[in-house]
């Protein structure tokens, strides 16, 4: 089942103080460019790529992600972020993606505060 979240809807979980655990999972390159760190909002790197290695330190990393509160995987648009949660959420983890990634993030912010246009599919 694909889980995702709104750009407005994190917004409020974060103002509510909700225990959430934001996960970038673009390459170390494009996080250290821009991340929602520059915003304000803390989150880590564990990018997608590596996740999906037989890697024994990237699957270390995976094991020490919070079991206890919600983690919210972010990319550029999305897509990554998806496969990022379903991995997570197939290793048990309570994980969903941001809908339309840091590019929504971004727009959200030059609009005022509106949801970017979704294409229609």
């Amino acid at each position: 089942m694909e889980q995702k979240i709104l750009v407005r809807d994190l917004l409020v979980r974060l103002a509510n103080k909700e225990r959430l655990y934001l996960l970038d999972v673009r390459d170390e390159d494009k996080y250290r460019a821009e991340s929602l760190n520059d915003y304000g909002v803390p989150t880590e790197n564990l990018p997608y790529l590596k996740m999906v290695e037989p890697d024994e330190d990237i699957q270390e990393r995976m094991k020490e992600l919070p079991t206890d509160r919600q983690i919210i995987t972010i990319c550029t648009s999305g897509n990554k972020a998806r496969k990022a949660a379903e991995l997570l959420r197939e290793k048990g983890y309570d994980a969903t993606s941001l809908e339309g990634g840091l590019t929504a993030w971004k727009q959200y912010h030059e609009n005022g505060g509106n949801e970017p246009k979704q294409p229609a599919d």
